[in-house]
Order: structure tokens, then C-alpha cells, then sequence
């Protein structure tokens, strides 16, 4: 029963697609092409013309579908990436405090040592250390 479900939607499918896009003649110019597709729409009766006008919203439909999914994808993409960069620019600026203040407390250091080792040599005492 499946078999006959598909061979019936393959066989509706050929004729939308006939009625989708008229048959192209390879010696022809896109003129004469443009011609020969508004002759086939003077043809069509109204169930063709029906069948050409789902068969190609229904395929723009799908198309714009599609778009809008791969859109939504890029959307979260980028909201992630964005995410991920401003974490990345706090982490910057924390490492970036934490060095300031490693200078400060090199700083400090250097200068208590430096006035203990003053202290040192004032009172007489030659151990003096970096």
C-alpha cells in the first residue's frame, strides 16, 4: 500500500512540476521564453493555473521557511558568541586589576624592604636583603 501512496505522489509531482515550469526549448532566447510562458498561461485552463500557483507558493513557502530557520540558527549563534565575548572582556579586565594590584603590592614591597634595609644599615647591621 506504501508503494502505491509514492507512486502516486510521484506521479502527481511530475505533473505540478509540468505545470510549474513550461518545457524550455534550448534554441530559444529568454524572450522568446518569456513569450511562450504567457502563451502557456493564455492555455492553462483554471485548475492548471490553480496547481501552478501552489506548487510555486508552496516551494517559496518552504524556501522562506527554510531561510527563517537558518536565520533563527545564526541569531542564537551570534547571542552565544556575543555571550562568550563579553565573559571573555570581564576576564580581561579582572586579569587586568589583578596585575595593577600585584604592581602595587611589588611596589610596596620593594619599598618596605628598601626601608628596612635602610634601618639596617643606620643601626649597624650588614645583613641586607633583596
Amino acid at each position: 500500500m506504501k508503494m502505491k501512496k509514492n507512486q502516486h505522489k510521484m506521479a502527481e509531482n511530475s505533473q505540478n512540476q509540468n505545470a510549474s515550469s513550461p518545457p524550455k526549448d534550448h534554441n530559444s532566447s529568454p524572450a522568446r521564453e518569456q513569450n511562450w510562458t504567457e502563451n502557456e498561461f493564455e492555455k492553462l485552463t483554471e485548475v492548471g493555473l490553480r496547481r501552478w500557483v501552489i506548487t510555486n507558493s508552496s516551494e517559496l513557502k518552504e524556501h522562506v521557511l527554510t531561510q527563517c530557520k537558518e536565520v533563527n540558527e545564526l541569531d542564537k549563534r551570534l547571542q552565544e558568541l556575543l555571550t562568550r565575548i563579553a565573559s571573555l572582556e570581564k576576564n580581561i579586565n579582572d586579569l587586568m586589576e589583578q596585575k595593577n594590584t600585584a604592581r602595587e603590592l611589588y611596589k610596596a614591597y620593594t619599598s618596605i624592604n628598601s626601608q628596612i634595609n635602610r634601618g639596617r644599615i643606620k643601626s649597624g647591621r650588614k645583613d641586607i636583603r633583596d
